[in-house]
């Protein structure tokens, strides 16, 4: 990395460190993932991983300033004096939405739509769980193409199209290469995390996409894990 290179990745970083929606996107995963195992789980410990230990609350809290970096902390505006209402209604958009997002649990608790997206599942799914995946499916390619246009506007199209592009593109290569050792097991917290990097824009409905994909992303990993991708044989 040469000098001006390093110095742009030292001032972006220490940029974020000074952000104060990195504290409160933080805490607001801190406190899902407590929600989500304390009252929704009814584990005596809230920040305890499904099997014990406190592994998956590290790991969340190790990924939370990752994400804000890669794409969370652009979609928020930057605190200014006189801007509070503003700012607060950004902070309500995100808080609301994530709390909506961490009740993904009780959707697990419908037969006919709780069905994983592994290969085994996708292929004996029901009417009722086709009808639900082919709307929802309709939904994230209509929010896709919503998110495009103003990765447009941004001048940013090509990039943003590429990184989301290639990040799948990654994903099936892997798991095209351990088809012999793994099948693969889309767990819906790396789903829904993978597109917080994307919900990178400043405007309401990118906020309110941006705090459900995080209620749901902490819902994955305090009530099951962060697991692997792939589930070896």
């Amino acid at each position: 990395m040469d000098v001006k290179k390093q110095d742009r990745f030292t001032a972006s970083a220490s940029g974020a460190l000074r952000n104060p929606w990195l504290y409160f996107w933080t805490l607001l995963l801190a406190l899902g993932f407590a929600y989500v195992a304390g009252v929704l789980c009814g584990r005596s410990m809230p920040l305890q991983a499904r099997n014990g230990g406190y592994q998956e609350f590290i790991k969340l809290l190790i990924s939370a300033p990752i994400l804000f970096w890669m794409g969370a902390g652009h979609a928020f505006k930057p605190f200014r004096e006189g801007e509070w209402p503003r700012l607060a209604s950004q902070l309500l958009l995100v808080g609301l939405a994530c709390f909506a997002g961490l009740h993904w649990f009780y959707l697990q608790m419908i037969p006919a739509i709780n069905f994983s997206l592994t290969g085994s599942d996708l292929a004996h799914m029901g009417l009722a769980a086709r009808g639900v995946f082919l709307a929802a499916g309709v939904l994230l390619l209509g929010l896709f193409g919503y998110h495009l246009r103003l990765a447009r506007r941004d001048g940013i199209l090509l990039p943003y199209a590429s990184a989301f592009v290639g990040g799948i593109l990654v994903i099936a290569v892997l798991s095209w290469l351990l088809r012999h050792r793994a099948s693969v097991h889309i767990h819906h917290y790396f789903l829904f995390g993978y597109f917080i990097p994307f919900l990178r824009f400043r405007n309401p409905v990118t906020l309110l996409c941006l705090g459900f994909c995080a209620g749901v992303y902490v819902e994955g990993v305090s009530e099951w894990s962060m697991a692997l991708l792939w589930d070896f044989h």
